[in-house]
C-alpha cells in the first residue's frame, strides 16, 4: 500500500490570509464594514439570546479631511494607522477578527 501525503499548509495559509484580505482594511488591519457589520449582527443576537446588552462606539477623526488634504495622503495614512493601533491596544480581542 502506497501512502501519498502532502503539506497543505502552504495553501491554508493563502486562504488564510484571502479571507482576512477580504475582511479587513489594507491600511489600518481593522476590520472593514461588511465584517462589522456580521459581527454586530452576532453581537445582537447573542445579547437577545442571553438577555444582555451591547453597546457600539462610533469615532470620528476631526478635521481629517483637511489635515489629509493640506499635509497630503501619506500623511493622513499614518495618523489613521496610529489611530487603528491604539484602538487594537485598548480593546479585548473576540474571535478570528
Amino acid at each position: 500500500m502506497t501512502a501519498a501525503i502532502r503539506d497543505i499548509s502552504v495553501r491554508k495559509n493563502a486562504e488564510a490570509q484571502i479571507t482576512h484580505s477580504a475582511q479587513h482594511d489594507s491600511l489600518t488591519g481593522l476590520p472593514n464594514r461588511v465584517l462589522l457589520n456580521d459581527r454586530i449582527g452576532q453581537a445582537i443576537a447573542s445579547a437577545a439570546r442571553y438577555s444582555r446588552q451591547i453597546a457600539v462606539l462610533c469615532l470620528d477623526l476631526d478635521g481629517f479631511k483637511h489635515l489629509n488634504n493640506s499635509l497630503g495622503r501619506s500623511i493622513g495614512d499614518r495618523l489613521l494607522q496610529s489611530v487603528a493601533k491604539r484602538l487594537q491596544g485598548c480593546v479585548r480581542h473576540f474571535g478570528h477578527g
